[in-house]
């Protein structure tokens, strides 16, 4: 959405312009942003909010807080029409979808998404940096992420039920001493969104280990 340069370079331009903000970056579940040159630390709705200001200056500029339902090729140009039923015309259409994270069904999961359960170990790994952690996996790469995820802290890849790691895979992750559950995890427990514990079959008591699952790779949909 704002993250493009188009709004930017056609207002520079002298055109007229029509930002539509549906209001939901994809970093909206974080309390802060991280490897944004300029605003590192910041929260992403006041980021939003500032290129949102930056970009009002530009007399030829309008704003507007909405989504776009639909669009359609006319005589001229493009049409778009918004969830509230106004209907916008414009020679150029610029499609910024960004990205949506689809998150693995597990009960405490959803909740988590930005605080104790994270995407990206560059953006929110430094925080954490020697706790126990944990990669929860997800695809085929999990183990190659746990063995990046082990330059933040002791890591436990959690196969969820999944395949085992190949012999060479696993040598590979016990020289960088990370652990491997192999059990399927049903639940994520733990006060409020903070993570403390996870819940396999077969147990009566969550795993018996303080590992926090911060990281795991969410399917992506753009």
């Amino acid at each position: 959405m704002l993250g493009c340069l188009p709004p930017f370079i056609s207002a520079r331009a002298r055109r007229s312009v029509c930002v539509i903000d549906a209001g939901a970056p994809r970093n909206r579940f974080a309390d802060t942003s991280h490897g944004f040159f300029g605003q590192d630390g910041n929260e992403p709705h006041a980021m939003i909010a500032e290129a949102l200001a930056q970009l009002q200056r530009y007399p030829t500029v309008r704003t507007m807080a909405g989504e776009a339902i639909g669009a359609s090729a006319v005589v001229g140009g493009f049409e778009v029409k918004l969830a509230d039923g106004e209907t916008l015309t414009a020679t150029k259409l610029v499609l910024a979808f960004g990205i949506s994270d689809i998150l693995p069904d597990v009960p405490g999961l959803a909740e988590r998404w930005g605080k104790s359960v994270l995407h990206c170990p560059y953006c929110h790994g430094f925080e954490y940096g020697g706790q126990r952690l944990g990669v929860l996996q997800t695809m085929p790469m999990s183990a190659h992420q746990a063995l990046l995820i082990a330059d933040w802290g002791p890591t436990t890849l959690y196969l969820n039920g999944g395949e085992v790691p190949d012999a060479e895979v696993r040598a590979k992750l016990a020289r960088r001493d990370v652990t491997i559950e192999p059990a399927q995890i049903t639940a994520l427990h733990g006060k409020g969104i903070a993570l403390s514990s996870l819940r396999v079959p077969g147990l009566t008591a969550p795993l018996p280990n303080s590992s926090v699952v911060r990281w795991m790779m969410a399917h992506s949909d753009r």
